[in-house]
């Protein structure tokens, strides 16, 4: 070799090695965000306030603690209040009427009749029964978003045992439970039933936003049948009906929407639509949407014909920018409309039970307990690749820094697939961290002294995979168990293998592979 083509070759091979530094340097960078991203967050502006957009961790009741709500079959007889012309003032058993300020005085006071009978019938309480209401009490939480609950049931008595998890929305979570969930529209005069529960084939939030904030409506949406019964009931309760055959109306209004002008306000608007000939005499008859008895839409009527089988009910407006404003009540609109949504959606409770006890239990699992147990280990994690960096140097460095990424990038994996974290989860991130540093020394050690690093480290995360086959298919298995702490261990395990060997292919063959070549 002349000394012509010597020199070339080393310009060749210092060419190679800043390209290889500076692949290495770009890849130290990439692991630097992703652990901003990870550890800090994504904030951007949103109206206001700044918000992260990664979402939060979802902690199992294991470390956030509990509600325990036992729910019995109500035993007191129903009340039913009446005035001196016969009509209904309020229906509930004695407890309940004296929440709603009917007390013996008041009763006595205003001369209302009482009259009583009991409010679950020898004949309902069935075991039959007693498994359809605890059937529909699951699909109200599942509806309701709550993953991490546990139903016990007395098959004697039909007594229920709920178990959620403590966080922002169980209050609302526990009021809907003891409701009946019974939804009527019925004719406002005759309180003749004209749609039931029978007729619901769903139930939805809905949201508009409008200069005036945001639009909170609750839609129902009926099943064939009743979608044929909500066309007849839109034709005779229609403020623009009409009396005299020869008139026709003309009307631009939303076909499958109660408009809240209609809906929302007690008086019903004038009709203001062009007839062709005599003038019109608007419908009187009007109607009453009631879920359990009380009224969410009254006395109301159709603005048209009704064809598309939905019906939005207005349930109120907020704006979504001054959040901080004591007056504006839209995350309680927002509320009240998810708790009707899970009620009429998932029908009747044939039996009515009431809330016994309602008790928050604390995790043994406490906040600094859970800080100790971190730290450790963090501690540990730390001994272990202190060792890796003696024993193999700038390899062994580049390894650590990888696993820094490794670690970020599960964790930010975990929030946005909304795993739920509990005790089990925390155990399967430890060993996550475990296998990813047994995998990381079987690559270190395969390369330690040799020039194909590339070829060899991927051999190695090949073995990896057949060693870990196992523990994928307990992963698997684990995430479908309705246990948190056993989900939780199974859904970490599952995403941790999967990132572990993703990430070490593309990334950790990437950092390590230039410091032992020649």
């Amino acid at each position: 070799m002349n000394k012509e083509e010597k020199l070339k070759k080393e310009q060749k091979a210092k060419e190679t090695n800043k390209l290889r530094s500076l692949r290495v340097f770009l890849i130290i960078v990439i692991i630097i965000l992703l652990s901003l991203i990870s550890f800090v967050g994504i904030y951007v502006k949103d109206k206001n306030e700044m918000t992260d957009i990664i979402p939060d961790f979802i902690l199992g009741s294991d470390i956030k603690g509990s509600r325990i709500i036992q729910l019995n079959v109500e035993q007191d007889p129903t009340v039913t209040l009446k005035n001196s012309s016969g009509e209904v003032v309020a229906t509930g058993t004695e407890e309940e009427l004296a929440n709603q300020g009917y007390t013996e005085d008041i009763i006595e006071q205003s001369e209302f009749t009482k009259t009583s009978e009991e409010t679950n019938k020898q004949e309902i309480l069935t075991s039959d029964n007693y498994e359809k209401s605890k059937q529909i009490l699951i699909n109200r939480l599942k509806t309701s978003g709550v993953t991490d609950y546990k139903v016990r049931q007395d098959k004697d008595n039909g007594n229920i045992v709920v178990e959620v998890k403590e966080d922002d929305s169980t209050d609302d979570i526990v009021a809907t439970l003891q409701e009946v969930g019974k939804f009527e529209m019925k004719d406002s005069e005759t309180d003749e039933v004209l749609l039931n529960n029978s007729d619901v084939k769903d139930a939805k939030v809905l949201y508009n936003n409008t200069q005036s904030g945001v639009n909170v409506y609750l839609e129902i949406v009926f099943n064939k049948e009743g979608k044929k019964k909500l066309q007849e009931i839109s034709k005779e309760y229609n403020s623009n009906a009409i009396t005299e055959d020869t008139n026709t109306i003309a009307n631009n209004t939303v076909a499958n929407e109660i408009t809240e002008a209609d809906l929302n306000v007690a008086e019903t608007n004038e009709a203001t639509n062009t007839t062709t000939e005599d003038t019109t005499t608007a419908s009187t008859k009007k109607i009453n949407v009631e879920v359990d008895g009380n009224a969410i839409a009254k006395e109301q009527q159709f603005s048209e014909e009704n064809i598309t089988g939905t019906l939005d009910l207005l349930i109120g407006n907020g704006s979504a920018i001054d959040t901080s404003d004591q007056n504006n009540n839209l995350s309680l609109y927002i509320s009240q409309a998810s708790s009707m949504a899970s009620l009429i959606k998932n029908g009747e409770m044939p039996i009515k039970y009431k809330v016994e006890t309602n008790k928050y239990f604390e995790s043994p699992i406490t906040v600094d307990v859970l800080k100790y147990v971190i730290i450790g280990i963090l501690a540990v994690t730390a001994i272990l690749f202190i060792f890796l960096i003696i024993k193999f140097r700038l390899n062994g460095l580049l390894a650590t820094i990888s696993n820094i990424g490794f670690a970020a990038v599960i964790l930010v994996l975990l929030r946005l697939t909304n795993v739920e974290i509990g005790i089990g989860g925390i155990v399967g991130l430890a060993l996550m961290q475990l296998l990813n540093y047994i995998l990381l020394y079987m690559m270190l050690k395969a390369i330690k002294g040799k020039k194909e690093n590339s070829k060899i480290m991927k051999n190695t995360i090949i073995k990896f995979c057949m060693m870990c086959v196992p523990a994928y298919i307990i992963a698997i298995v684990f995430a479908f168990n309705s246990y948190i702490p056993i989900y939780s261990f199974g859904m970490v395990v599952f995403w941790g293998i999967t990132a572990s060997i993703i990430y070490n292919l593309i990334v950790t063959t990437n950092l390590m592979i230039k410091a032992e070549e020649k």
